[in-house]
């Protein structure tokens, strides 16, 4: 009696390869702190421009992609639609690539980057937290593939931002948006207590709010947004007693080197904020892991009422998630 048993599949690689950038339009967002994904290239202060081939099941050989910076790509370019901010070609100054621009698809992959490295003056530029500037990259040459997938279109001059010109849109380009989030930008599980003391003697407005819930992943959620290297904002609201309108305010928080938080008011705001705290890492948990935790107590004087909140701030993500946008060209 003999056993019997499958053979490997074995499959032909097709007659050509090409290269491409799979995304004509990311966004990458830089993750500085900490994450739950890898993000040291993040913390060093760089990211990769990743490319791609088809044509092989096993790629055997590097594939060298020659680039180069075009910042035509992003003339009259808007994000998304016409009501979008500029694109702006990301100035030389803030980021240097590999002086050989070369883009390799090293052996037994069929990925491969180049690592942009980011200058301090990206990140001192208040533009660079929101999507402002893209790096313009062109394929303009390959070496051990067959082809570049560049498109074909029936018009003379196709613009290859604008898929209407093509009948196989062109994938020889990408406009690589970056940006970056500080490492207190994220969500928070908010707890705590609203001391709440009338102005003026108006004692009948005295009252203590107390916000938590039995589980701390049930508390309420809150977001820390960037607003530069070094200072978050958070929008919370609170009520007076005996009226249920809810007054907003902003908190403005700047975080030193080593934690030390303080808390203010946006210049414009119709309250005054004053207060203090601290970021201390695996200060808390939930789920059964520690997890950073901001402590803070403020006083916000809204004008009849000044509330005195003790508050802690668990870590929940770091909000942040995959993200692309729609090139949209102006006159077109």
């Amino acid at each position: 009696m003999s056993a019997c048993h499958n053979q490997d599949w074995s499959f032909p690689d097709y007659k050509y390869t090409t290269v491409y950038f799979p995304y004509q339009a990311p966004v990458r967002t830089l993750v500085l702190g900490k994450d739950i994904y890898d993000n040291t290239l993040d913390n060093a202060h760089k990211c990769k421009i990743m490319a791609t081939m088809g044509g092989v099941y096993n790629n055997n050989v590097d594939r060298i992609l020659h680039i180069e910076v075009d910042n035509s790509l992003c003339d009259n370019l808007k994000f998304d639609d016409a009501s979008g901010d500029d694109v702006i070609a990301m100035p030389s100054n803030y980021y240097t690539l590999s002086s050989d621009k070369q883009l390799v698809i090293p052996a037994d992959s069929i990925v491969g980057g180049i690592e942009v490295q980011l200058t301090d003056a990206f990140f001192a530029d208040p533009r660079s937290i929101k999507n402002t500037f893209v790096i313009p990259v062109r394929i303009t040459s390959v070496e051990n593939a067959d082809s570049i997938l560049s498109g074909k279109s029936s018009m003379d001059n196709p613009d290859p931002r604008v898929a209407a010109d093509w009948t196989i849109v062109p994938k020889n380009y990408i406009l690589y948006g970056v940006k970056y989030v500080n490492p207190w930008n994220g969500s928070y599980l908010r707890r705590g207590v609203d001391d709440v003391k009338g102005n003026g003697g108006n004692s009948s407005l005295d009252t203590t709010i107390v916000y938590h819930q039995e589980y701390t992943v049930d508390d309420e959620v809150v977001t820390a947004k960037t607003l530069s290297m070094d200072e978050v904002s958070i929008v919370l609201k609170t009520v007076n007693k005996g009226d249920a309108t809810e007054m907003p305010f902003e908190l403005r928080i700047k975080v030193d080197d080593s934690g030390k938080c303080t808390v203010s008011n946006p210049d414009s705001a119709g309250y005054t904020i004053t207060g203090s705290g601290d970021f201390v890492e695996n200060g808390d948990s939930w789920g059964g892991e520690k997890h950073d935790v901001m402590h803070l107590k403020y006083n916000v004087d809204f004008g009849t009422t000044t509330h005195s909140f003790t508050d802690t701030l668990v870590i929940r993500d770091r909000n942040v998630k995959m993200e692309t946008f729609t090139p949209y060209v102006v006159g077109n």
